[in-house]
């Protein structure tokens, strides 16, 4: 007597299971948009706590007594570094698309994926490089060799604070849970909602529902008000539901799972792995290039210590190879092989581990 009693949950749960499957293979998903956008709001609010933490941590953890701006009083300490990273990181990011064509038309699609997004890498360390350059960071030095006392720290500091790496993904996952709007089912309809497609019945939407919407749905039935809705209207929904479909289809394929069931955890930690690496690869490959003679761009400077191209030769391969890594594991070739999961937590122990050792090449750990 007792075991139909304890299979009877596990039978539930086969139900449910096969029910959210076949809602899903119906391009539908059980769960209520308004939450899912509720409990995103951690993750800008996650972020800008650790921006907001990160940027105060100079001046808590390594204070200076004198830090003249060499800036005008019109255009003061950071905003230079906040405008010029921003805009840089812009470049960049407006460059993927046209790498990735460009490297389609020579390269099989995965290696055109892997390919442009390691070019992509290169052009980004380059226009770290060249920030470096345009502040004139190594001729402002107080310093002969990178110090955390030095005001050049708080530079490349603020350099590596990226304000538009911050927005833009949080703009575009925002953008991406978007796209599911229209095809939430609220908990507790399920299985009404699975009998009424499955009886071809569900022409017009439920407003209980959300507004769900099967991918197959075929735009039919005579116009009842031609004044109100002409055919011309009802082909260019159709038109803007197919685009969307097609969107949900790209991102699913990217991921490897649906947006809306990547975890809120999961999207924070993403955040707080860009920030830190961005921090982290910044002052690596700036400390690396303060030590050798390319900063010197062209001009005679008397050192009294030691400067050779060693320590950038050395390190440059290195940040590049780190951030080649990470790029990667996110790149549609890997994203959907590895999981969002392990590239997360990857990105987490790598992002720490290039933090630390920034500090540590600026002797702020000693």
């Amino acid at each position: 007597m007792s075991s139909p009693i304890n299979s009877s949950p596990q039978q539930d749960n086969d139900d449910d299971d096969d029910v959210e499957w076949e809602l899903q293979n119906n391009g539908l998903y059980i769960g209520s948009y308004s939450r899912i956008l509720l409990l995103n709001a951690f993750v800008p609010i996650f972020a800008i706590v650790i921006f907001a933490v990160l940027a105060l941590l100079p001046d808590l953890a390594w204070p200076i007594a004198d830090f003249p701006s060499p800036y005008p009083s019109s255009f003061p300490f950071p905003l230079p570094e906040i405008l010029i990273s921003s805009a840089f990181f812009s470049l960049a990011h407006l460059l993927r698309v046209p790498l990735f064509s460009l490297a389609s038309l020579l390269l099989p699609p995965e290696s055109a994926c892997l390919a442009s997004t390691f070019i992509h890498v290169l052009i980004t360390n380059a226009l770290r490089l060249a920030a470096l350059v345009i502040l004139n960071v190594r001729h402002t030095m107080d310093y002969p060799i990178p110090t955390c006392q030095d005001p050049a720290f708080r530079t490349v500091w603020w350099l590596s604070l990226n304000f538009a790496e911050v927005l833009a993904p949080i703009v575009q996952g925002y953008e991406q849970l978007a796209l599911y709007r229209d095809v939430m089912v609220p908990e507790g309809r399920e299985t009404e909602f699975l009998e009424r497609l499955k009886s071809d019945s569900l022409i017009e939407p439920d407003p209980a529902l959300e507004n769900p919407r099967p991918e197959h749905e075929i735009l039919q039935g005579e116009l009842e008000d031609e004044e109100a809705q002409s055919v011309e209207s009802r082909i260019d929904r159709g038109l803007d539901e197919l685009l969307v479909i097609k969107m949900r289809d790209e991102l699913e394929e990217v991921y490897g799972v649906p947006v809306i069931k990547i975890p809120v955890f999961i999207s924070c930690l993403q955040r707080f792995n860009s920030i830190v690496l961005s921090v982290g690869l910044t002052l690596l490959l700036s400390a690396a290039y303060l030590r050798s003679p390319l900063s010197d761009q062209g001009q005679l400077l008397i050192r009294n210590y030691d400067s050779s191209y060693i320590s950038f030769v050395v390190t440059a391969p290195l940040v590049l190879l780190l951030h080649a890594t990470l790029a990667a594991l996110h790149s549609p070739a890997l994203l959907p092989r590895v999981g969002v999961h392990t590239a997360a937590y990857v990105g987490v122990l790598l992002g720490i581990m290039s933090f630390f050792a920034g500090l540590a090449v600026w002797g702020a750990l000693s």
